[in-house]
């Protein structure tokens, strides 16, 4: 059993481990500290369950130690863990924000030195948006639980980090039935180029996501049955395209065509049928439901700037193309349809995610209900006469 003696705050840990050639001891050593506010009877007992997992380890039972320091740990997480458990994508974005915001903070400390006031410093020391902090946050406390799992750490210091608060949090953007109006008009009216403008249509009469309009192929429409199958996502990682699972699970979906809809895809299909013609054996992926104009994967970017062009100098200047998705959203919840066939509509992963992105829009209904009870009564009372 490790030796164990209390130095002030800190535990001095000494643990046997064999003899060498020479018949001499080997003897390893650590420092515990426990989390700050810890009752001396419980910080007694980590100490002993972090000296038992210290001797384990010195043993030869795993292969790290607090003494490494957190670039090893990210080095094994992103070389073991990552390309089983995560996406393609995901990993190109952990990798940039690790490479950019969190190796120059904490890839050079080790981890017995990262305790949960440090982050919460380090968290609070980033002169980013409140945001952003939680993606890098969200990074490094699925580095530690890995760690956690596979034994390297006793004491995950993620837990009870204080993150910087957004204080002036964004609102879901939308636009009113009559900005609607007249922005369906812009489209209708102004010339520009008619495969963007498509686009455009397609993404706020469906609400999916872009990168899942661009990952659309022939295959997954079916005209006879109205029918859209999303069930890819088109991702651009490191400027190479590639078609990868939606975002989640319940992204997988099918959605069904209106009328206009319907239209749409059909003058889409005629568009990529001409482009077959014009292109020949260089269209490279003719399998796609909206191409780029040179036959390749659509580039969101490029579509995102066809459409800043097209609205600048109108009232719709702030227009995004995810915007189009909330469009969609807000035009369902106003038409009284059910929230959770809207977040099956959408792909949502949950029905709470709905209702967290859309709060201001119900509350504005319920508040349009209690209001119309409120007048339905008062107008059936001033018709009652003594």
């Amino acid at each position: 059993m490790a030796n164990i003696k209390k130095r002030g705050n800190t535990f001095k840990i000494r643990a046997y481990v064999g003899t060498d050639m020479n018949g001499k001891k080997i003897i390893k050593s650590t420092t515990f500290a426990p989390p700050h506010g810890t009752s001396e009877k419980k910080a007694e007992k980590l100490a002993q369950e972090y000296a038992f997992e210290f001797e384990r380890q010195c043993r030869g039972y795993i292969q790290f130690n607090d003494s490494m320091r957190f670039s090893e740990l990210a080095d094994w997480y992103f070389t073991n863990y990552a390309p089983i458990e995560l996406k393609e994508s995901t990993i190109y974005t952990y990798q940039g924000q690790y490479k950019n915001h969190i190796e120059p903070v904490l890839g050079n400390m080790k981890l017995k030195n990262i305790t949960t006031p440090k982050l919460t410093q380090v968290m609070q020391s980033y002169n980013l948006n409140p945001a952003t902090v939680r993606k890098i946050y969200v990074i490094v406390q699925s580095i530690f639980r890995r760690a956690m799992e596979q034994g390297f750490i006793r004491y995950n210091p993620c837990q009870n980090v204080i993150l910087p608060k957004n204080k002036n949090p964004k609102k879901v953007s939308s636009l009113n039935e009559e900005e609607l109006q007249r922005f369906i008009t812009l489209l209708n009216e102004k010339k520009w180029d008619e495969d963007v403008k498509r686009i455009i249509r397609f993404l706020l009469y469906t609400g999916v996501r872009s990168g899942e309009c661009f990952a659309l192929r022939w295959e997954d429409i079916n005209f006879e049955r109205r029918t859209i199958n999303i069930c890819h996502t088109l991702n651009d990682i490191g400027g190479k395209h590639t078609l990868t699972p939606p975002k989640t699970l319940r992204s997988t979906r099918t959605i069904y065509m209106s009328d206009t809809t319907e239209s749409i895809l059909r003058e889409q299909l005629e568009y990529v049928n001409q482009l077959k013609k014009a292109l020949g054996k260089n269209f490279a992926h003719p399998e796609m439901v909206f191409p780029s104009g040179k036959g390749n994967f659509r580039d969101r970017n490029s579509v995102l700037t066809s459409l800043k062009r097209f609205v600048k100098g109108t009232e719709f200047e702030h227009m995004t193309l995810h915007k189009l998705r909330h469009c969609n959203a807000t035009m369902l919840l106003n038409a009284g349809v059910e929230l959770k066939a809207i977040s099956d509509h959408l792909g949502h992963c949950d029905i709470n995610v709905t209702a967290d992105i859309y709060a201001d829009v119900l509350w504005r209904l319920k508040r349009n209900v209690s209001n119309a009870i409120e007048q339905s009564l008062n107008t059936n009372n001033s018709s009652i006469t003594l």
